[in-house]
């Protein structure tokens, strides 16, 4: 008896049945946001994914002001509401996943679990991070700003 019979004889076809299923279940859904099609995939595209929504009439209002939330760190680095008076990213520690903070006196980021340190261009000055802090995309329309 081969192995297909023999799990059909012990479960009654439901061990393969299962098995199918799971295969489905698992598969990649090649439908493209966009493209059109009926996958059922209705997740934007991961840039476009908004990851903190700030209010720029009561938050981050003076040169060195930050928010963090929802993963990321946002710092107002010039006057203005261009996006370029802005800089984010991503709060994630590149070395261990600890949580970067920002230190407004020095305009720069702190891990304070290894105690590695980011330019406030997210560039590594001290390490034992090898790498920078993850870039965020800022956006703003209006008074209000959008993370990315």
């Amino acid at each position: 008896m081969d192995r297909k019979d023999f799990l059909n004889s012990l479960t009654g076809g439901l061990a393969v049945t299962c098995v199918a299923c799971m295969m489905e279940a698992c598969s990649k859904d090649t439908t493209t946001p966009g493209s059109g099609g009926s996958g059922g995939n209705n997740n934007p595209p991961p840039g476009n994914t908004v990851l903190l929504t700030v209010n720029l009439n009561n938050q981050l209002l003076s040169v060195n002001d930050f928010v963090a939330g929802n993963g990321v760190i946002v710092v107002r680095t010039a006057t203005g509401n261009a996006a370029s008076s802005f800089a984010a990213f991503s709060s994630v520690c590149p070395h261990a996943g600890g949580t970067v903070e920002f230190r407004p006196q020095s305009m720069s980021f702190n891990c304070p679990l290894h105690n590695s340190n980011f330019s406030i261009s997210g560039a590594v000055t001290g390490g034992p991070a090898a790498t920078g802090l993850t870039k965020k995309t800022v956006e703003v329309s209006g008074t209000t700003l959008t993370v990315k």
